[in-house]
């Protein structure tokens, strides 16, 4: 793309990967277009992107990027965060940061919200995810 900047380029994927978006994003990739698509579509894509828009469907991008949305918690939640992905228990990541079980337990609701998530395993997940 560096060689020919005229060049637009656009993506067929089968399935939403979030890392792939972001990538194809920096990338100046001009269009994503699910795999699934109907004809008309792809057409409205291609009669956009021709035009010089920037066409990405709005489900795929308008969550932010797991990295940021680790950045939006807290220091002490991101602690949190970190001790329940190593496996410990309320009472042990109190121990751990020197606070009570319940602190821990309203951190971990904060954070379950701001995460999206709806419960331990799926924080877990997330966060080994986002910092792999």
């Amino acid at each position: 793309m560096h060689r020919f900047p005229s060049v637009r380029v656009m993506m067929v994927l089968a399935k939403k990967e979030t890392r792939w978006v972001e990538q194809l994003m920096q990338r100046n990739v001009m269009a994503i277009i699910p795999r699934n698509a109907n004809p008309e579509r792809f057409a409205a894509v291609l009669d956009s992107v021709s035009r010089g828009m920037v066409c990405f469907p709005a489900e795929w991008v308008s969550q932010q990027s797991s990295t940021q949305a680790l950045l939006s918690l807290s220091e002490r939640q991101r602690e949190v965060l970190k001790l329940l992905a190593a496996g410990e228990s309320n009472k042990e990541i109190g121990r751990n940061l020197n606070i009570s079980a319940a602190t821990v337990k309203a951190h971990l609701e904060a954070l379950f919200r701001r995460l999206e998530v709806k419960n331990r395993t799926q924080a877990a997940m997330y966060y080994t995810r986002a910092t792999a």
